[in-house]
């Protein structure tokens, strides 16, 4: 009898194996070869699902943003005041835990599509500002703000703190990361 394979889950496992290999090897080390064989999958199998290696790193990028957003959406199905609801959304982009991988991936193919001059629109930086303009309309911010600094200042130090960690050279735990973006809240909120 035949073995069923579930494809996204085929897929799914072809792309976290495609994390593992540039979280240690970087872009220049996931080849198609090594990637397959992370997967523990024939060069074959990979090949039937990805035609080539920037089919496969655009497909695993977009799994890592998946997981980030299907995380933060989870934030906003409890119920919870305002400010606390987009710290729990913000922390989602700090790389504690199983996290480390994504932002380390996520930075490794942000500085490829750099080098290729192929870098989009920032979709981190346009749902900051979505959150913000939704924050303000409903009267939450303080008026004397500008919001395209704020959104900006805000992104900047949520990137900041995932780089710091991601360097090791400033010792930062869970709380101290809360407690700085919440300063930062603190100043923003009405």
């Amino acid at each position: 009898m035949p073995k069923i394979v579930n494809h996204e889950e085929r897929k799914a496992l072809i792309a976290k194996s495609t994390w593992n290999v540039i979280a240690r090897d970087g872009l220049e080390g996931a080849s198609v070869r090594s990637i397959a064989k992370e997967a523990n999958l024939s060069l074959g199998a990979v090949r039937h699902y990805f035609n080539t290696q920037e089919e496969l790193l655009e497909f695993a990028m977009g799994l890592v943003e998946e997981q980030v957003t299907e995380r933060i959406m989870e934030h906003t199905k409890q119920p919870q005041p305002p400010k606390q609801l987009v710290l729990n959304m913000l922390m989602e982009f700090i790389p504690i835990g199983n996290r480390t991988i994504e932002m380390q991936v996520w930075l490794e193919y942000i500085s490829y599509k750099l080098r290729k001059k192929e870098l989009r629109e920032d979709s981190v930086h346009q749902g900051m500002l979505s959150m913000m303009t939704q924050l303000n309309e409903n009267g939450l911010l303080r008026k004397d703000i500008n919001m395209e600094e704020e959104t900006i200042h805000l992104h900047a130090l949520v990137d900041g703190l995932a780089l710091h960690i991601l360097m090791g050279l400033v010792k930062l735990d869970e709380n101290r990361i809360r407690l700085l973006i919440e300063r930062e809240l603190d100043r923003i909120f009405t």
